[in-house]
């Protein structure tokens, strides 16, 4: 067995670069994909090169293409990570991607995710209007009453949607959340995900939510799960982190992936295949970044109160990154519970969740590593995982405001989760497209 051989049983993945060249390969259970991207500039390690490649827009090459193009509908899609990972994935696998659908209530969000991924048709309502079904019981053991059906305007869709991607609203189950925690109507949202799937007849769901989900007091995701394999589908679950795959930002999300007509590789698995050591840091993700700008509003660097400024200040005067007591507001003092709020940015080590308060040191550890101020637009789209020609405009000449833009950059998942959750999916249908035989030429 090679050196290459031997670290890749170990570590899941192995990199070799040829010139310009660099090739990934990863290795799942008894999956094995090759790909390629072309770098252009040197990198401490070969994973920072390969994602740095995704950052300024160089798609990955799979090395043995199959001639599966993925129909997608994106359920509460927002401004498109979960689309972005997806899209990762089959890249490497070798596949295409159409986006046919995304239905999200934030207009502008949808536009954003139109004008991206070149979606045929967008929904600006709620998914709740848009299939019908009723259950009987719930968590272990339900299922539905009947066949779920979709709203007309849908039916034509029936059978030919390969993959259904869901982020339903988070806001209910998030441990930032106090009023409602785990006990939110929204929550019940996450239940059109089985019935839309099943009522499209798609093969592969992939739905995320942050990790507090699956302690919802309505039973949200045994209740999916049930129902989903009471219609055929296999599932696996679980938490993934975004840090623990190198990538510089510490955000965990749960994700629930189920198949129908094979079995999905299992998300530990994959989570164990891609795991390393050291994650890449802020400074890794920030370089060079606010020397390059390109669209204005992105760019920016947010304007903060005069008070916060000082703050600020405040901690590079004294290479400090946690604001003392004695500097925050009242509010924020003794008895707190969110340490973090008004901290910097540790420049070595990976960001710390971000949210859409990204553009206010008081909403969080937001402030600049390097730099006495916030973060741009532009910078938190990188650290989310948003390549750098990512058009966050709803129109050609339309300039968003900035607290949509990053509502849109904060509310999305970051693109190696959405990548990580994609091949438990599309690896047993890459083993599957091999197997076929190919039509003889004349």
């Amino acid at each position: 067995m090679s050196a290459v051989d031997i670290f890749a049983a170990m570590n899941g993945q192995a990199f070799k670069k040829r010139g310009t060249i660099l090739t990934r390969e990863v290795f799942v259970e008894d999956h094995t994909i090759r790909s390629k991207v072309k770098t252009t500039t040197s990198s401490k390690t070969d994973l920072a090169a390969w994602w740095l490649s995704y950052l300024e827009g160089r798609r990955a090459v799979a090395t043995k293409p199959t001639k599966k193009t993925l129909r997608v509908f994106d359920m509460f899609s927002g401004a498109g990570g979960l689309g972005l990972g997806l899209r990762q994935a089959a890249d490497e696998c070798g596949m295409g991607v159409h986006s046919v659908v995304a239905a999200d209530q934030d207009l502008g969000a949808l536009n954003v995710y139109r004008r991206n991924h070149e979606t045929d048709m967008i929904i600006s309502e709620s998914v709740s209007m848009l299939v019908n079904y009723q259950l009987l019981g719930s968590g272990d053991g339900s299922e539905f009453f009947s066949e779920p059906t979709v709203a007309p305007r849908l039916s034509h869709l029936s059978g030919s949607i390969d993959a259904i991607l869901a982020g339903p609203p988070c806001q209910g189950h998030s441990n930032l959340n106090n009023h409602s925690r785990r006990d939110d109507d929204r929550n019940e949202l996450y239940l059109t995900v089985p019935a839309m799937a099943v009522a499209l007849q798609v093969p592969v769901v992939i739905i995320e939510n942050v990790p507090g989900v699956v302690h919802d007091h309505r039973s949200v995701v045994s209740t999916t799960i049930s129902l989903l394999k009471s219609c055929g589908y296999e599932v696996t679950c679980g938490t993934l982190a975004a840090h623990r795959m190198g990538w510089p930002q510490t955000r965990k999300r749960f994700f629930l992936i189920a198949t129908r007509g094979f079995a999905p590789v299992g998300l530990e698995s994959v989570s164990g295949a891609l795991s390393v050591g050291t994650p890449l840091s802020v400074s890794w993700a920030l370089e060079g970044v606010q020397k390059r700008g390109s669209d204005s509003f992105m760019d920016e660097v947010p304007q903060i109160s005069s008070e916060n400024q000082r703050r600020v200040n405040f901690l590079f005067e004294n290479n400090l990154h946690d604001l003392p007591n004695q500097e925050r507001p009242e509010c924020h003092r003794e008895g707190t519970t969110y340490k973090s709020v008004y901290g910097r940015m540790r420049a070595e080590q990976p960001a710390p969740t971000l949210t859409g308060g990204f553009l206010s040191p008081g909403r969080g550890r937001f402030t600049h590593p390097t730099e006495p101020r916030a973060l741009t637009p532009r910078e938190a789209a990188r650290l989310q995982g948003f390549p750098h020609d990512y058009d966050f405009r709803p129109g050609d000449e339309v300039r968003p405001g900035r607290t949509d833009v990053a509502r849109w950059i904060g509310n999305a998942v970051p693109m190696p989760l959405g990548y990580a959750a994609g091949l438990c999916a599309l690896l047993p249908i890459v083993a599957l497209e091999n197997q076929c035989p190919r039509p003889r030429k004349n």
